[in-house]
């Protein structure tokens, strides 16, 4: 009967799995598609592979200045999808999340400082910046909560650590001698997709090394931990130090998604959700990759809207994922509130 029941739950894993894979891949043709001009499906398979047949306009359009745009987003919703289900795990709470907890805006910054003010950093030390900028704030703000304590107090503080940041980001970027005007400040505020190109592509490739060790490593630990600190340390686990390496790790997520694209937000906090609600599991070794997968959906099709809603002009996709984030975080909060009857 057993066997029977985790046969059932896995069928149902590996085909939740199947169409998300699909949905992806769909998502990020269409997203090839749709511009000026829209092109068709054999327009953009022949631009892309190079058959010859299409105009040179058409394969310059979709290999320069499409593609890594939408290879950007992948990377950047696939980071921040992974991020989001290893620190809510690490932290037990369901509202952990870098831009929730002020890591995404130490961590831009960082990285607003240098760009601003033109500092002698060469292009690969950006995502090095950015992780120990965003180290340092969350290191700050959990020493200032317990991670056994209400998850509500840990927003406010966050949130109020956020704003702080924010609001040196903005004297940063309107006090540089190079004030590069709006785009600048929708990169660094709220993250944006349109400044991607190879270069950039180029600059987080290496890092994608680290999102597979996570996936390889980290479902064991974060099934571990979630039994409680006393039933971990019996099983033989250093929690302070696991949590801490986990942890560091999320944080190395974000790190060159901000670097590239700036604080894309909600990403991280709704992912994880997202696959435990279809999956009807929170075990790690699934919910980690698969929130992956989900974060670049929704990066993809938050980058559309940005481009496509309001054409000819652009809105920053962070604009369009805090719409779909910041309702999921009201219910977050509100099953919280309920779950405990009191928040005081």
């Amino acid at each position: 009967m057993k066997d029977s029941f985790y046969r059932t739950r896995w069928r149902r894993a590996a085909g939740v799995v199947a169409v998300i894979a699909c949905l992806c891949a769909v998502v990020a043709l269409v997203s090839l598609m749709q511009g000026t001009p829209d092109m068709s499906v054999g327009e953009v398979l022949d631009a892309l592979f190079g058959s010859g047949t299409s105009e040179g306009n058409q394969q310059f359009i979709v290999r320069n200045l499409r593609l890594p745009r939408v290879i950007g987003g992948v990377v950047a919703g696939a980071m921040l999808g992974a991020s989001g289900a290893v620190m809510q795990d690490t932290l037990r709470n369901p509202l952990a999340g870098p831009e929730l907890i002020g890591v995404s805006a130490g961590a831009s910054l960082a990285v607003a400082t240098i760009v601003a003010f033109r500092l002698p950093f060469p292009g690969i030390a950006l995502p090095i910046a950015a992780l120990l900028a965003g180290l340092a704030t969350g290191t700050v703000i959990l020493s200032l909560v317990s991670l056994k304590t209400n998850p509500m107090r840990m927003l406010l503080v966050g949130a109020a650590f956020t704003a702080l940041l924010n609001a040196l980001v903005i004297a940063v970027i309107t006090l540089a001698p190079n004030f590069g005007g709006v785009s600048v400040i929708y990169r660094f505020l709220v993250g944006s997709l349109s400044d991607v190109q190879w270069e950039e592509v180029r600059l987080v490739a290496p890092w994608t090394i680290t999102l597979l060790g996570v996936f390889l490593l980290a479902g064991r630990p974060l099934n571990i931990l979630k039994l409680g600190d006393e039933v971990a340390e019996g099983l033989g686990v250093g929690v302070r130090r696991t949590r801490a390496v986990l942890f560091a790790a999320a944080v190395l997520l974000v790190a060159p998604v901000i670097a590239i694209a700036g604080p894309i937000g909600f990403i991280a906090l709704v992912s994880p959700h997202i696959v435990r609600r279809l999956l009807g599991t929170s075990d790690a070794r699934v919910v980690v990759p698969l929130s992956a997968v989900v974060g670049a959906i929704l990066v993809l099709s938050a980058d559309m809207a940005a481009r496509l809603a309001l054409h000819p002009h652009e809105i920053a996709v962070g604009l369009w994922t805090v719409v779909l984030g910041a309702p999921a975080l009201l219910v977050l909060m509100q099953r919280g509130l309920r779950q405990r009857k009191a928040l005081w």
